[in-house]
Order: C-alpha cells, then structure tokens, then sequence
C-alpha cells in the first residue's frame, strides 16, 4: 500500500507539468501551497548550517589569500580582512560548539551550536552579517588608492622622482606625486577586485537553506553595493582612462559578468530549494503513510485478537512466520462446557419475538456478560475457545511456556482446576441475575475436565483457535449428559 502511494504520478506526452513543481509547491516562490506545512518547513532546524559557515569561511579564506598575494599589504587591507576573520571565526565557534549527538535527549540540546541550529531569526541574522563581511572585504581595500583632491589623476614622471636629491621640501612638496605613482603602478590589479566580488557571491548561495529567494536579493543588493564603490573608485577611474578607449567601462563589463554568475548560482540555488523541499513533502507523506499503516496494524491487531488468543494472534502477525501451522501442546489443562438446555424451548420464531430476533437478543446479552467475566484480572488465565449455539466453551491453562517454568505440576493443576470452577459459579450466579431481570428460567449444565491437550488453528481465510484431545471429549460428554444446575467433574480433578 505504502509503494503504490509514494510512486510520482503516471506522466503523459505533452504533458507540461513534467517540467514544473509538484502541485503542492507554489511555481515562482517554491513555498508550499499548504500554510501550516510551510510553517513547519521553516520551523525545522538547519543541523548543516554549521557546514554552510565552514564553507563560506574557506571562501572568505581563498578572497583573503588572492588580495594578500596581488593587492600591495596596506591598513585597509589587513584591517578589513583581519575584522572579518575574527567575526566569522567567532560565528564558526559558536555554531560548531557543544553539538549534541542526533539521539541525545532534551536536557543535553542546549549548546550554543543546537541554539544556531534551531532558531531561524538567528542563522538569518548570521547569514546577512557574514555576507556584508566578505562583501565589503572584497572591494574594501580599494579606499587606499584614492587621489587627494585638487591633484591631477595624470600620472607623474617616474623619472623626475628617481633623479630627485630627496631634500626635505622636495618630498614634502612631491608626496601627492609619489601617491599618483603608486596609484598608476597598481592600475593592472584592478580587475582582481572583480574576481573577489564573484567569489563574494559564491559565499552567499554556500548557505543552502537560506531560501534562494532571499540569496538572490542579497546577491544583486551586494553587486550593485560593489559595482557603486568600485565605480567611484580613482583606481577604476585610471584603469579606464589607461586601457579602455572605446567600449564599456571596466566596472560595467564586470556588472555584467557578475549578473551572469548570479544567474547560475539563482539557478543552482532554485534547483537545490526544489530538491529540499519536494523531500519535505516527500517525508510528510511517508510519515503520514506511516501513521495510516501503524493505525491499521493495531486496528488488524485488536481485531485478531478478538478472534485469537493474544499470543497466537502475536504469531500471526510476524509476516514470516504466517503460513506456518500454529500448533501447541499442553500437559495440563482444564476444559469446562457450559450450556443452557432449556434455552432451545425458549427459542420460537414468531411475530410476538419478531422471528426469534428478541430471543437471539437475550442470548447475546447473556454471552456477552460471561465475556465479561474474562476482563478480571482473576479469571485473566483462562481462554475463550468458541461459542456453539447456546454453550459456552473455554479452557484454563493455554499459557506457551508457562508450563515448562512449572516447578510443581500438581499445583499447577490444581490452580487450573479451582480457577475454572470459580469460573462456573461466577457464570451461574450472572444467569441467575439476567433470570430476574428478564423473568426467565435459564440454567447452566457445565462439564469439567482436565488433562492434556493439543491447541492450534485451522482455516486460512477464517481461521478458528480450537483445542483437541480426550479431555476436551470428556468434558463434552459430560456436560451432555449431565444434571441442569450442577457442575460436572471428575472424580481425579
């Protein structure tokens, strides 16, 4: 039943809605249709967000190792990436930290790394402030090529500083001079601040359950954040007069090289959002499959066990043992029948008792109150074996593996015995109370035995819990042959 139900739908040629999401999720958004199932999505704790942060920290790493090697050591530099470095490292720590085990209980769940994992608003606020992090340090360091005001963006003549006598008014006097300079030699390095932007934005789509819609936003917000710095920037100014004579601009031409990049990683991220949340869904059905499955298994249980012994019905429903034969031997059991003989002169199908309807209701009742009698805990050893007609058969002693733990099996028998006459004199006393209240005459003949017997189950489609042997032959014969009122034994038991 399970397999049928979690297989996809059957799908047709030309049948469009191979390509979309499943009708549970919305087609642009990705949410679910179903509020209270969406709010449980979001609800669920991220156990790999730690994950998420150690990646973009190996990214933030790979940005710092590029600047550090191309870009000239200055205190924007180092300032910016080793800030960013102590933030994120401390974030790492945290989400990383007193991670309980998947089967540790409740009372071990509250480090700081099952906190982050569990409350959505705090990774939402770590992922805004870790990308503004590596997002600023790849374009931070541009602040340090910056041409004083009033100063011509002309580069000076390296010549005219090389062949300088460094007095004091002439360095005083030329150290805008030297700036420009450094400036013009550092012109080749300004497409590496592009680079540092892509790799910002690999930062932000590592975060896999941040929602690719919230990612998206935050990669156009974050490249036109750095297209805007780097565009007012006097090293692109420079490199722009320098190299660049007809055409787009450089700060451009890497706008639309990072759009593209955010087009496959939106696309990546919207593929890995289908993914995560057709799974949920997925699970939920499987959870409610399994629910509906767990409710008939007991339903399919308190039923079987309505028509067999509780640890009979037990064998039965182990699928492996099913088809074979259920059969157990007893040494010592003790088997009673209990009939009501002059309930077949009560028994008359006319109008006044609607075709023996009304008198089929009484004997119900009556059969249904000795039922009642099993529920005590006192009488909890003895079985119900079947009803024929208006007599009540049952047995004491049907316990596997009870009787081979019997140190004393005479008292065994003996407890057998005196349970089951206990028994009859309950059922004789409930006969006589249903006799006053319905002004009848009912009385119980009853057959007592015991010995060994065989008990097993026959039938496949109905199967029946039923007991043979001579004792059961015994007791029958007596209780056929016996005096109406009186219980039946014999002279060994």
């Amino acid at each position: 039943m399970i397999e049928s139900n979690l297989l996809p739908p059957e799908r047709k040629c030309f049948n469009f809605n191979f390509f979309g999401p499943p009708t549970e999720l919305k087609p642009f958004t990705m949410w679910y249709r179903n509020t209270p199932r969406e709010a449980m999505y979001r609800a669920q704790p991220d156990t790999h967000f730690r994950f998420d942060l150690i990646c973009a920290f190996v990214l933030f790493l790979s940005l710092a190792v590029v600047q550090l090697i191309v870009i000239e050591l200055n205190l924007a530099l180092l300032g910016s990436l080793l800030a960013s470095f102590v933030s994120l490292a401390l974030f790492l720590y945290l989400s990383n930290m007193s991670v309980p085990d998947v089967h540790a209980s409740t009372t071990e769940r509250n480090g700081p790394g099952q906190v982050v994992a569990s409350s959505r608003y705090l990774r939402l606020a770590m992922f805004v402030v870790v990308n503004i992090l590596i997002s600023s340090c790849a374009v931070f360091s541009v602040i340090n090529y910056t041409v004083p005001d009033g100063v011509n963006k002309e580069p000076s003549s390296n010549q005219t500083i090389l062949e300088s006598n460094f007095s004091s008014e002439f360095v005083n006097s030329t150290l805008e001079d030297v700036q420009l300079w450094e400036i013009d030699h550092a012109i080749p390095i300004a497409p590496v601040f592009l680079y540092c932007c892509a790799i910002s934005l690999a930062a932000i789509s590592a975060f896999l359950r941040s929602g690719f819609i919230l990612k998206l936003i935050a990669m156009l917000v974050a490249v036109i954040a750095q297209m805007t710095v780097l565009g007012y920037s006097d090293l692109f100014e420079m490199y722009n007069d320098a190299n660049i004579t007809y055409g787009l601009p450089l700060e451009i031409k890497g706008f639309l090289l990072l759009l593209v990049i955010i087009l496959v990683l939106h696309t990546l991220d919207r593929q890995g959002e289908y993914v995560a949340r057709t799974d949920f869904l997925w699970k939920a059905k499987l959870k409610v499959e399994q629910e509906e499955v767990e409710t008939m298994r007991g339903i399919n249980k308190i039923l079987l066990e309505n028509i067999l012994p509780a640890h009979v019905a037990t064998h039965f429903l182990h699928l492996e043992r099913s088809t074979e034969l259920y059969h157990e031997s007893y040494s010592c059991v003790a088997v009673m029948f209990a009939s009501i003989p002059n309930y077949k002169e009560f028994y008359d199908e006319t109008d006044v008792n609607k075709q023996g309807l009304e008198c089929l209701r009484l004997l119900n009742e009556i059969i249904c109150d000795f039922d009642k009698l099993l529920l005590k805990p006192k009488f909890s050893g003895i079985e119900k074996i079947k009803t024929i007609a208006s007599t009540y058969m049952c047995a004491s002693g049907l316990r596997p593996g009870k009787e081979d733990g019997a140190t004393d099996e005479k008292r065994t028998e003996e407890h057998n015995v005196v349970i089951l006459v206990e028994f009859a004199i309950a059922l004789m006393s409930i006969l006589d109370s249903i006799n006053r209240e319905s002004f009848q005459r009912f009385r119980l003949r009853i057959g007592l035995n015991h010995g060994p017997v065989i008990a097993g189950v026959i039938g496949a489609q109905k199967p029946q819990y039923d007991i043979w042997s001579n004792t059961v032959n015994v007791a029958s014969r007596m209780d056929s042959c016996g005096v109406m009122g009186r219980l039946q034994i014999m002279p060994l038991s």
